[in-house]
Order: C-alpha cells, then structure tokens, then sequence
C-alpha cells in the first residue's frame, strides 16, 4: 500500500513539474528573448488608458511609464520569468497619474536599479508619492545614453535641458522622449510629447520601423513634421477602451495611415510586441 502511494504521489508531483514547464515555455516563446541574449523585445502593454513599455533587451530591462493602476504588474508576470524581480532602468516620461500610478506598484514590488524623471514638479497625490518612493532620481536630458547590450541603445532625445524642479503650465513640455536603436531596428517612444515640442527634436531624428504616438492619440501630438521626417512604418497607440477623452483622434489616426504607417492600438488589438535581433523588427499582436 505504501508503495502505491508512493508512485501516486511521484505521478501528481511529475504531473504539476510537467504543467508548470509546459506554462513556463509558453512564456518563454511570448517573451522571445529569455533563452536568446541576442534579442530585443519591446512590450507596449495594454494597461488601459495610460502608457506602459517595457524594454528587454540583452544585457539591460527598462520601463517607461507604468500606467494608472496594478495591471503592469501582471503584464510584467507574464513576459519575466518567476526568478527575475529586477528592473535595471524606470523612465518616468512626465508625471500624470495614468503614467506613475503604477510605477509606484513596481517599486514597491521590484528592485529597480536607476529611476529617470522628467524633473518636472507636480502637485498632483500620484506624482508625490512617485517622488516619495523614488527620492533622488536622474533627471533627464537630451544626450543622455544607455548601452542595452549587442550594440543596442536608448538615447534620450527631449528635452533638450534638464528641468529639475520647473513648474510648468503644461507638464507635457517636459515630457522625456526616448529613441531606441538596434541595428537595423529604430523605435521612437514618445510618452505625451505634444507637437511644440515634436518640432524642435525631429530634425536629425532616422526613419523610425516604430511610433509609439504621442498622447494616446491626441491630436495635440503627431503632427506633419515628425511623420514626413520618421515615415514610420508601424504607428502603436496605447490607449484605453471607450475612454472619456475621445482618444485617439481620428484626425491623427487618418494622418497616420496617409503617412503610411500601419496603425495598431492596445484597446483593439491588446499587447503590442515588437522582437529584433538587429535587423529588421517583428511586430504583432499577443495576448497575454
């Protein structure tokens, strides 16, 4: 009789060991770069109104933006594997709530090893307790560079001076814009950059293979020169369901497709995954 319970208890035990590595390479596969140290994967998560992306790429993990609640927590669960509770570099773009709010959840919940803001103050509750949690934080600047690995990086391209401590009327001003390069991959992240400002750093900026857009599509943002200059050639806009501000636009939206871009948004088609190995990226669709 021991026996059998013996063998009972090995088969439930081979049985879940199976499960989980049948869950755990699932995860792997939608991840695209936890067995290759040669991959970039880029996640622009559907965290419903707000921004969330998360870089992983090979020697460095970055987030920028964390969207308005927890949801990022479970979007980092799936694409990290259980062990990995770090994150190298936290980009907070500006302060609005349905930015930080949730980077406030990540902090409390990973090691995170260097945080970037965009030094802006904001009297806002979630923007304080950002700052609370984070304390002294890399302001960034134009010109600012992290080495990803494999020749990979992310440069910082607005603002183009330190706003340490600025009050603005209009936080997007000094909103952080990022352009990730890797080989024959360019993505440009922009957070809620407004036209303003899209003016003043385009000039000089690649074609870019991806646009995260601007303000969740509004049409304060996107605007002529930055699409003739990057002719981008997809065009990803986080952006929540059926939301109170009528994001995005359908001005901008049509001015994408006339531009070539092929336009994908989180509130349609979910996650948004984009995986390079140098060349050129793949970009699609995955339900996580």
């Amino acid at each position: 009789m021991a026996n059998i319970f013996r063998i009972q208890n090995f088969t439930r035990l081979a049985a879940a060991i199976i499960v989980a590595l049948a869950v755990l390479s699932v995860a792997a596969w939608r991840a695209g770069t936890w067995f290759d140290d040669t991959a970039l994967t880029v996640w622009v998560f559907d965290v419903g109104q707000g921004d969330a992306i998360f870089i992983d790429a090979p020697t460095k993990q970055i987030l920028i933006d964390g969207g308005r609640d927890a949801t990022v927590l479970e979007k980092l669960s799936a694409v990290l594997p259980p062990w990995d509770r770090s994150i190298d570099v936290m980009i907070a773009t500006h302060p609005h709530a349905d930015h930080v709010r949730g980077l406030n959840r990540v902090l409390e919940a990973y090691d995170v090893g260097e945080v970037v803001t965009s030094g802006v103050s904001y009297g806002e509750v979630p923007a304080i307790a950002f700052q609370k949690l984070v304390g002294d934080a890399t302001v960034a600047t134009a010109g600012m560079t992290w080495d990803l690995g494999h020749g990979a990086r992310l440069d910082v391209v607005w603002p183009a001076t330190a706003m340490e401590g600025a009050v603005l009327d209009n936080v997007h001003e000094g909103n952080v814009v990022t352009l990730l390069t890797y080989g024959g991959t360019t993505v440009l992240l922009t957070g809620d950059v407004e036209q303003a400002e899209e003016d003043q750093f385009v000039r000089g900026l690649p074609h870019v293979d991806v646009l995260k857009v601007g303000h969740h599509g509004s049409d304060t943002s996107t605007g002529f020169s930055l699409l003739n200059i990057t002719s981008p050639t997809y065009a990803v806009i986080s952006v929540g369901k059926e939301n109170d501000y009528g994001h995005p636009s359908n001005l901008v939206v049509d001015r994408l497709r006339r531009a070539g871009a092929v336009v994908l948004r989180t509130d349609l088609d979910g996650d948004i995954r984009i995986r390079s190995t140098g060349g050129e990226p793949d970009v699609a669709r995955i339900g996580l």
